[in-house]
C-alpha cells in the first residue's frame, strides 16, 4: 500500500480555524427547554441506550377543576390530581427487573438563572439549542418495582459484597442479664469484666459494712459520738445500717440525733439515706453528749 493510500484511509481531523473556533450559533436561543434531575439508575440506563431508542412517554393528566358554585355542597365528587408523569419504556428494563418505570415530575420551578443547552463541536464552534425555562425533579412512584429496588438496595447494604447471611434476633437475646450464657469473643469478655467490677464494688461495700458492725461501742458512749465516728467511715447511711453498726441502739434515739446533725436525702442516687451536715463535717471525731 502506498503512502498516499495510507493517508486516504486515516480519518481526517476536523479543521480548526480562527473563523470557526469560538463561533456561537444562537439561532435557536428562543426555544424553551426543561432541565430535569434524574435518579442515578435511570440516568445510567438512558445514557447507555443507543441513539434512536424510545426512552419513554410523557403523560399529562388533567386534574379536577375547582368545584363550581352551582354544584350542591353534598355532592360527592372524585378528585383527580393534576400531574406530569413519565413512563419509561419496558424495553429498557428487560435486564433490570428492579428499575422503576413510573416517575412523577415534582418541584417545578420557573425562577432559575440564565441557563442554555449547548454543544461544542470538534472544530471549536458552539451551538445553543435553547434556553432553560423550567427545572424539575423526577420522583419515583411507589410501585411494585420501586419496592423491589428498595429491597435489593437494603440487602446489598446490610449484607455487603460478601453476601453474609443476616439473621434477625430478639432484643431479649441481646440482654446482658444472662451474661453467663454469652459465648466466647470480645463482646463476652467485656461483659464478664463489667460484671466482675460490679461484684467487686458490692463486696467492698459489704466488707466495710461488716467491719463497722463488728466495732463494739462502749455503753456509756453517746449516740452522737457514735454517729460522728460512723459518718467518718462512710458518707451515706440508712437508719437500719446505723442501728446495726452502733450495736443495736434504739432507733428513736438515732433518729433524734440525725435530725440535728444530718440531712435526709429525698431524691437522687442516695434517696432514703442520711448525710452529715456540712456544719459538722469538721467535727466528726469530736465526742459530745446529747
Amino acid at each position: 500500500m502506498s503512502a498516499s493510500q495510507k493517508n486516504k484511509t486515516k480519518p481526517s481531523k476536523p479543521s480548526v480555524s480562527l473563523a470557526n473556533y469560538g463561533k456561537i450559533d444562537s439561532s435557536n436561543i428562543a426555544k424553551q427547554m426543561w432541565l430535569a434531575r434524574l435518579p442515578p439508575k435511570l440516568a445510567e440506563v438512558w445514557e447507555q441506550a443507543p441513539e434512536g431508542t424510545l426512552l419513554g412517554h410523557l403523560v399529562f393528566t388533567k386534574g379536577t377543576p375547582k368545584q363550581s358554585s352551582n354544584v350542591p355542597p353534598n355532592t360527592i365528587q372524585k378528585i383527580v390530581p393534576q400531574k406530569l408523569a413519565i413512563s419509561v419504556s419496558e424495553d429498557l428494563a428487560k435486564d433490570q427487573s428492579d428499575l422503576p418505570l413510573d416517575y412523577t415530575l415534582a418541584n417545578l420551578t420557573t425562577k432559575i438563572p440564565s441557563l442554555y443547552q449547548f454543544t461544542r463541536y470538534p472544530n471549536g464552534s458552539v451551538a445553543l439549542h435553547g434556553t432553560i425555562a423550567r427545572s424539575c425533579n423526577l420522583q419515583m412512584e411507589r410501585t411494585e418495582r420501586y419496592r423491589e429496588m428498595c429491597k435489593s438496595r437494603l440487602l446489598n447494604t446490610v449484607a455487603g459484597k460478601d453476601k453474609r447471611h443476616v439473621k434477625p434476633v430478639q432484643s431479649a437475646e441481646l440482654s446482658l442479664v444472662n451474661v453467663g450464657s454469652l459465648g466466647s469473643g470480645f463482646g463476652s469478655t467485656i461483659a464478664n469484666f463489667g460484671k466482675k467490677v460490679i461484684e467487686a464494688q458490692k463486696n467492698l461495700q459489704n466488707s466495710a459494712l461488716t467491719q463497722n458492725r463488728k466495732r463494739k461501742f462502749d455503753e456509756t458512749q453517746s449516740i452522737r459520738s457514735i454517729l460522728f465516728e460512723l459518718f467518718s467511715q462512710q458518707q451515706y447511711w440508712t437508719v437500719k445500717e446505723l442501728r446495726a453498726a452502733s450495736g443495736g441502739r434504739a432507733e428513736k434515739e438515732i433518729r433524734a440525733e440525725l435530725q440535728q446533725i444530718a440531712e435526709f436525702k429525698r431524691t437522687g442516687e442516695f434517696k432514703g439515706m442520711w448525710e452529715l451536715k456540712k456544719d459538722f463535717a469538721g467535727n466528726k471525731d469530736v465526742s459530745t453528749t446529747g
